[in-house]
Parts: structure tokens; sequence; C-alpha cells
């Protein structure tokens, strides 16, 4: 009968680990402000306000930055491959802020010289960002028991 508790136990709290690390505020605080820093990103892409993108990449290479100093539990069996993820994630973020400030400086009348084939680079490093978060979340988030 122990064993039977001991083991209802152990499930409770393997199935309720995912639980509460969705359920953790700070977590669910920071992948908010991520996921709404992206959609600003892609507005101003779209509507040519680059000077708007730099503070919104800087969350997300920020998120970059913390992934590889604390890789998750969830992701302690393939380690390289979550911090090629998050290494991916960072250089997208600093290309895209740095193209970003180069059209912003362009649009402000002070670098005449940019052209705009740096449009597609930027969307291209917005698409890296967001193909890195869903290869990694797809991968690594931590699944409930089926």
């Amino acid at each position: 009968m122990r064993r039977v508790a001991v083991a209802a136990a152990f499930v409770a709290v393997w199935a309720a680990a995912p639980l509460a690390i969705a359920a953790d505020p700070g977590l669910k605080q920071v992948m908010g402000e991520n996921f709404a820093g992206l959609q600003k990103i892609l507005v101003a892409l779209i509507d040519s306000r680059y000077a708007e993108i730099p503070a919104e990449v800087k969350l997300i290479h920020d998120h970059a930055a913390q992934l590889v100093q604390m890789v998750p539990e969830s992701a302690r069996g393939d380690r390289d491959q979550f911090l090629t993820y998050a290494y991916n994630l960072r250089g997208h973020a600093d290309d895209l802020g740095t193209i970003a400030q180069v059209l912003a400086a362009r649009d402000a009348g002070q670098d005449l010289q940019v052209r705009d084939e740096l449009r597609e680079p930027a969307a291209a490093h917005y698409g890296g960002m967001v193909t890195m978060c869903v290869a990694c979340h797809n991968r690594f988030r931590p699944q409930p028991p089926k």
C-alpha cells in the first residue's frame, strides 16, 4: 500500500511540474512580453517604422542571452541543440537590430547611402527569430503526460 501511495505522489508531482511551469506568473510575463515584442516588430517592419524595432529586439536578445546561461531541465538531454536555438535567436535579434538602426538613420535623413534592399534581410531575420522560438518551444517545452 505504501508503494502505491509513493507512486501516486510521484506521478502527481511529475504531472504537476509542467503545469507549475505554465502557471508560473514570472514565466508567463516574460513569454507575454516576448510575444508582444514580436508582434510590435512585425507591425513596425510592415509600416517601415524602423526606429521602433531596436527596443523590442532587445527584449528578444536579452531572452536569448538568459537562455544561454540557464538551460532548462527539459533540455538537459540535448543541451547542444537547445544552445544552438538560443545562439541563433540571439544572432537574428542582433542582426535585425543593426539593420533597423541603419534603416532608421536613412529614414531620418542621416544616411542616404542605405538602400531599400535591407528591408528583405530585416524581414528574414524577423522570420529567423520566430522560427527559433517555435523550434525551441516545440522541442523543449515540458509536455504533460499522455
